[in-house]
């Protein structure tokens, strides 16, 4: 059976970063920055698991396309960011508050090794 987890990647400028797929390999949500290596990313991926209920959720909506996006912060530091955009507020926070679900349940025992794009 198919379950919500992490992927690290290397992006096609050299840095790593992590997004976080559904079931079904939508892309959820990804992290905020990008890191010097894939060590740094799973430090960042076990603060972000461990700490969740530390974190603070906002939405916005950007100009000047006017759709929503959400962000999960710590601190004052965005640490997740919407993998994707969204036409209604609300369905920005259904989907963070989905998200921080999934993350809450999901195991990072096996942290997933670095995929190349």
């Amino acid at each position: 059976m198919a379950i919500a987890r992490f992927q690290i990647y290397r992006s096609a400028d050299d840095a790593v970063t992590w997004r976080f797929l559904s079931a079904n390999n939508r892309s959820l949500g990804q992290a905020a920055d990008r890191f010097v290596d894939a060590d740094a990313c799973s430090r960042a991926l076990l603060e972000l698991r461990t700490r969740l209920t530390e974190m603070s959720a906002t939405t916005a909506r950007e100009t000047p396309s006017q759709l929503w996006s959400w962000r999960v912060r710590l601190a004052g530091t965005d640490l997740a960011v919407s993998s994707r955009k969204y036409h209604r507020r609300v369905q920005a926070q259904y989907a963070c508050r989905s998200f921080l679900g999934l993350v809450a349940n999901s195991t990072v025992a096996d942290l997933p090794r670095v995929v190349h794009f």
